[in-house]
């Protein structure tokens, strides 16, 4: 039997590229495997000292490149690859997403400035090449909020090194709406992100909830019903193929609704569209998302849970109102009695 070869002992190992880089391409390999343990040590300390907080760390693609990347293609153009200018193909940028919903015992303001500092530091110790950016869960979602989607698309560029689920969510559901809004944009009202991960109870096992409402109330070629089942497969479709282009497999759960049937759930108190419109993070709205999330915070959208405690806090203020008024007349008497007394 022939006798296998193995490597001499001087020889230095071949460093593998890690495993969620396998879908990048060569150039892109080669130089991570350059930067790997510069990455590795950097993960190490950085979760030493705040492992309690970290949800992501990714690497992101040169500032020049993600600029060309995002520039508007002309009509029948095709994307070129990014010219790297020379200053910029020894730095290693790194965006570190920081799990803010536990932070009880500072403001998130302070949090955000202490890891901040603390993290940049780190990093420019293992090499001064290398730039952090680090993102607060909660600001992230508010800017989503806001209908401000650079961060999320900045994380779609990204490479994972660390990821507790919250990444791999982000980059596959930015994917997929780009993937959607492309072919179908005329008709997508919102693109939301939902489920456990935007309810704190993200593990790296966690599927990936989102759910998609498409407008029907122009359709004239075929029923309602035939629109939603045509549009459901083709946008599930694309789901597994954003899946397949991150390495991202079984995960993403889709859920696709016509205005008609949400706006009919919504009237009949529909439990499980009050759970995705409080917790649910749009990552594309057309102006229906946020006025109905808003609505059912402050109570309009009845009977949900929020409407119930408002008419309670409600009844209460009426309350507070009548026994303040009553102290006001009594207090009233109380001096008219004294003045007649005074004058008699």
């Amino acid at each position: 039997m022939a006798k296998k070869n193995s490597p001499k002992k001087d020889e230095p190992k071949k460093e593998e590229a890690p495993s969620q880089f396998a879908n990048l391409p060569l150039e892109v390999q080669e130089k991570l495997r350059g930067i790997k343990t510069k990455l590795d040590s950097f993960q190490k300390q950085i979760l030493e000292k705040f492992g309690k907080y970290i949800a992501g760390i990714t690497l992101l693609p040169p500032k020049s490149a993600m600029q060309q990347m995002n520039q508007p293609l002309a009509p029948g153009e095709q994307p070129k690859p990014p010219v790297i200018p020379e200053e910029e193909k020894d730095k290693i940028n790194i965006l570190v997403l920081v799990d803010d919903s536990d932070s009880s015992k500072m403001p998130k303001s302070e949090l955000k400035e202490k890891l901040t500092t603390i993290i940049a530091e780190t990093a420019k110790a293992i090499d001064p090449n290398m730039t952090t950016e680090t993102v607060i869960l909660s600001e992230l979602w508010q800017s989503c909020y806001d209908g401000k989607y650079d961060t999320t698309g900045l994380i779609a560029m990204g490479a994972p090194v660390y990821d507790l689920g919250m990444l791999s969510a982000i980059k596959i559901s930015e994917i997929h709406k780009s993937m959607v809004l492309k072919k179908f944009e005329k008709y997508i009202l919102a693109y939301v992100l939902a489920g456990s991960l935007v309810q704190g109870r993200a593990t790296p096992t966690s599927d990936i909830d989102v759910w998609i409402v498409i407008d029907d109330t122009d359709v004239k070629k075929m029923t309602r019903a035939e629109l939603k089942d045509k549009l459901r497969a083709i946008i599930i479709g694309m789901g597994a193929e954003a899946g397949e282009l991150i390495g991202v497999r079984n995960k993403i759960n889709i859920q696709v609704y016509i205005l008609t049937d949400f706006w009919d759930s919504l009237r009949e108190a529909n439990p499980v569209i009050f759970t995705l419109l409080r917790d649910g993070v749009p990552f594309y709205d057309r102006g229906i998302f946020m006025p109905w999330k808003q609505l059912l915070k402050m109570g309009k959208i009845k009977p949900s849970a929020e409407a119930i405690d408002m008419f309670l806090g409600s009844g209460e203020q009426v309350i507070r109102r009548v026994k303040s008024k009553l102290n006001e007349i009594g207090i009233s008497s109380s001096r008219k009695r004294s003045f007649s007394r005074r004058n008699s």
